[in-house]
């Protein structure tokens, strides 16, 4: 019998035969649990390894659906395999506290079921692959021992309201946003010092915008801030290690007018979007992307331009590549038009264009997770990724369109 059918009778008992509501049809899956067996068991015979396979999102019921787990067999000192995106802070760090007061160990691949005999374990094969992201990264630190295997994805960023996440530069935040974000980054650090971790790990996470792509940490920093361990952690030390010293970094401003997409200046057929750039979430600059009329009304003309900070604007490293798009799945190469430095400003100014269809920008318009992605590439190698919502299109998006089809 599954550990979800035994729980299920337990909190049919506990609430005098009356189940609980199904959960509403909107909300996220919680992460699954399942004690395995490696299998075939020809392969491994008397060999095969057991495991508990983590997959999916955390959620504020995580941490309870564990302890049902824990009451349908004895977990300690067993190996949890983790396969997940994230999810819930509050979640996370109470599944990442239950994991180490049962003594588990914890790693990350995917678990693939092979079959499942009534009464006996199901066999599975552990798959490489895994991937631990977001807040997934501090459940893997509540492991007496961790095991990082090098095909493995560990991934960190900020943490950040949910529904804001798409578009995050150009949302407005409340003042009860705020300080539950503060309260939640504290309760990140506290517990990072308390399972052991380099504090690194913490200010590295937090260093990296939703709008950047999530941080890969590669073997050697997950060695470094003690994410793969050598040794069994014996318990929590009682006090943290001191963080390195901060760099040293440049406020974003952008000002509420200059949020989402908007009409360009009076007598400009233009639509513009003006964000931050920045790299592991230091500011480099800003850019400006501008949608303007094409020749005909399949599609239209694409531009960026950018103004980057560099320590030598004589380097002859520090100009623009490459500039690329991606927006509803497809690709665009921009062709750099320009990239030189600017004396005065002491800054990099690039321009680079393209024709897109109106239609991709259209869906775009039309759906509110919707995004594009830009990628830049200097001589010298160096890359940023952004990502930019949709807010303000639909609403501009009509007026600069009859502009255009006059």
């Amino acid at each position: 019998m599954s550990y979800r059918a035994v729980a299920v009778m337990i909190l049919f008992a506990l609430t005098g035969g009356a189940l609980a509501e199904t959960p509403p049809a909107g909300d996220p899956p919680s992460m699954r649990f399942e004690w395995v067996k490696e299998g075939p068991a020809s392969t491994c015979r008397s060999d095969c390894r057991e495991w508990i396979a983590a997959v999916g999102p955390i959620t504020s019921d995580t941490a309870r659906d564990f302890e049902f787990f824990t009451k349908v067999r004895d977990v300690r000192g067993a190996t949890m395999v983790l396969d997940s995106g994230g999810g819930s802070v509050v979640g996370s760090l109470d599944l990442g506290r239950k994991i180490r007061e049962f003594g588990l160990k914890t790693t990350v691949g995917r678990t693939r079921v092979l079959t499942s005999t009534p009464g006996n374990e199901p066999r599975a094969k552990r798959m490489p692959g895994g991937e631990c992201a977001s807040m997934c990264v501090f459940v893997l630190l509540g492991g007496v021992q961790r095991d990082v295997p090098p095909d493995a994805r560990i991934l960190v960023h900020q943490i950040w309201p949910g529904s804001k996440r798409y578009d995050a530069n150009a949302d407005s935040y409340t003042a009860e946003e705020i300080v539950r974000i503060q309260r939640d980054v504290g309760r990140i650090a506290r517990y990072t010092v308390d399972m052991g971790a380099d504090i690194e790990l913490f200010e590295l996470a937090m260093r990296i915008p939703p709008w950047e792509r999530l941080r890969a940490l590669s073997q050697a920093e997950l060695r470094r801030l003690r994410l793969q361990s050598d040794e069994v952690v014996a318990e929590a030390p009682t006090s943290g290690t001191v963080a390195p010293p901060a760099r040293e970094t440049q406020t974003v401003r952008t000002g509420v007018a200059e949020r989402g997409w908007m009409l360009g200046k009076e007598g400009r057929h233009e639509l513009v979007r003006r964000h931050p750039l920045t790299r592991e979430g230091d500011s480099i600059g800003h850019f400006e992307i501008s949608l303007s009329c094409g020749k005909g009304q399949s599609s239209y003309r694409l531009a960026y331009l950018e103004n980057r900070s560099v320590g030598d604007i004589s380097d002859a490293s520090a100009p623009l590549k490459d500039v690329t798009f991606w927006i509803d799945g497809r690709r665009t190469t921009l062709k750099v038009e320009t990239s030189k430095p600017d004396p005065a400003s002491r800054e990099i100014r690039s321009r680079a264009t393209a024709q897109v269809p109106a239609a991709v920008i259209e869906k775009m318009r039309d759906d509110p997770a919707g995004t594009l992605t830009i990628g830049t590439k200097t001589i010298g190698n160096v890359r940023t990724s952004i990502r930019v919502g949709g807010t303000g299109l639909a609403q501009a998006y009509p007026q600069w369109a009859s502009d255009c089809a006059r």
